[in-house]
């Protein structure tokens, strides 16, 4: 039996393994608490990392098919063209107005195959009525080779009060030896339009026509052909600024080693190019276009444009497929949704030959609506929060009466290929060329692409319209004729 003083110390003994075991207990609780919380932080830092995965993953996915990357940035990836398939077979369509050669009714030559002799007994058939004409016409280059004319003016003198008078020879002659506006014009033509190199245009021009012209020599063509069609450019301005819409966008060009820009102006019948070292608004003011424009400005909502706050705006959604495809590849469900609306809202306004009626367009835009409300909401209960994915429906919710204004003015398209189609042959250059030397050569080759993208819209014959542009015919008075 315990005395009492071993039953002190007893429970004594038992309150100090209490107590460890409290201040154990305490110590776990903290370390539990800390792992917690570490692995709150760990779990938050590994979504984040998942989600930059995702971006980095995403980004490297970019191409032009399914962002604002121009088709010229498309390196290796097996890029798929956003366009369905249509069901029908390759090749000319039913009804299709073809270009199948045939023979005309008056040839240039004739050359007739005679027969003189009979093959079977010898006999002369020389005066031998034939009683059967076979006809075959072939299509052919007759032989090229320059010619030189020699303009010779007269100067007289009059025999009564002895004043001394001399004819004016032609405005485009204007040395003793000079090379003429046609061959100009091939060079503009062969360099500007075709992409010839001034080597390898050269040699085309020696090969074809069997003259030699220095690279030099062509450079100073080229440079004259555009101060002949420099003036006109006004003219295509003019008739731009009274367009009652106009494709804007921008492409990137090096020149002489540094980046720059090109803006294009645009209609279905007028194209202005224009360099310049600035991609934003100084550009657009000095090339003087869109500060005077007050119709509707169509483009892909880059901040320049809307800062012309006097003519009114309308967004491409080309520019908008492109992105919703990129955002379904990551996964987002309403992209699909809003990529059927924008498809079937320009199939309903083309059935219609252009524009909804006041109630069918308030319908769409309901469903416009209603998609993005839920595609917020979803977006912003997202972690990590996709801000890429959240500032493109937040920017189609702000801007909506321009994103929808294809529905309700005729005037205006579902996007901007127009713009778009007139800055390709850019990109093209840049790929041959890799830049241009001087500022002043990027002038010349936006000028004659302005022109000849111009005449080509008006239906014109571009070699025949370009010689007459060189020899000083206006281009309102070219296009004008029949």
């Amino acid at each position: 039996m315990l005395t009492v003083q071993q039953a002190v110390f007893t429970v004594e003994g038992l309150i100090g393994k209490v107590q460890q075991q409290k201040q154990l207990i305490t110590h776990q609780q903290q370390v539990i608490e800390q792992l917690l919380k570490e692995n709150k932080q760990l779990r938050k830092e590994n979504e984040q990392l998942k989600y930059r995965v995702q971006e980095l993953e995403a980004r490297t996915k970019k191409n032009s098919s399914n962002s604002h990357l121009p088709p010229s940035s498309d390196r290796f990836a097996n890029t798929r063209s956003s366009r369905q398939p249509s069901g029908n077979k390759p090749g000319g369509q039913e009804g299709h107005q073809g270009t199948t050669l045939r023979q005309v009714e008056h040839p240039h030559h004739r050359v007739v195959h005679r027969v003189h002799t009979c093959q079977g007994c010898g006999a002369s058939l020389r005066d031998v009525k034939p009683f059967k004409v076979d006809v075959r016409q072939v299509f052919d280059l007759p032989p090229v080779s320059i010619e030189v004319t020699q303009h010779e003016r007269e100067v007289k003198s009059c025999p009564h009060c002895r004043c001394v008078q001399q004819a004016e020879f032609p405005s485009h002659v204007t040395n003793h030896v000079q090379y003429g506006p046609r061959l100009t014009a091939l060079a503009v033509y062969l360099h500007h339009i075709q992409l010839i190199p001034y080597k390898r245009l050269s040699d085309t021009i020696e090969a074809l026509y069997q003259h030699s012209i220095s690279t030099g020599t062509l450079a100073n063509m080229v440079k004259r052909g555009r101060e002949a069609l420099e003036s006109n450019m006004d003219i295509i301005e003019d008739a731009l600024l009274e367009s009652n819409i106009l494709h804007v966008d921008e492409t990137s060009l090096r020149i002489n080693g540094k980046l720059a820009w090109v803006h294009v102006a645009c209609t279905s019948r007028y194209t202005y190019l224009a360099p310049h070292a600035s991609r934003g608004k100084k550009a657009t003011d000095d090339i003087g276009i869109l500060p005077r424009y007050e119709g509707t400005m169509m483009h892909d909502a880059f901040g320049t444009y809307p800062k012309y706050t006097h003519a009114t705006h309308a967004l491409c959604h080309a520019h908008h497929l492109r992105e919703l495809k990129g955002f379904i590849e990551q996964g987002h469900t309403w992209a699909m949704r809003m990529t059927t609306f924008l498809l079937a809202a320009k199939q309903a306004v083309e059935a219609l030959h252009g524009a909804l009626s006041e109630e069918e367009a308030r319908r769409w835009e309901r469903v416009y609506d209603r998609i993005l409300e839920r595609a917020q909401h979803r977006l912003e209960t997202m972690t990590p929060l996709p801000k890429k994915a959240l500032a493109f429906v937040r920017r189609l919710q702000k801007r909506k009466e321009e994103a929808l204004r294809f529905l309700r003015e005729v005037h205006v398209p579902f996007d901007n290929n127009q713009a778009e189609r007139d800055l390709r042959m850019v990109k093209v250059k840049e790929n041959i060329s890799g830049t241009f030397r001087e500022e002043t050569f990027a002038q010349s080759f936006c000028i004659t692409r302005s022109i000849v993208s111009t005449l080509t819209k008006h239906e014109k014959n571009v070699w025949d319209s370009l010689c007459l542009l060189l020899t000083g015919e206006t281009l309102d008075r070219v296009l004008s004729t029949t």
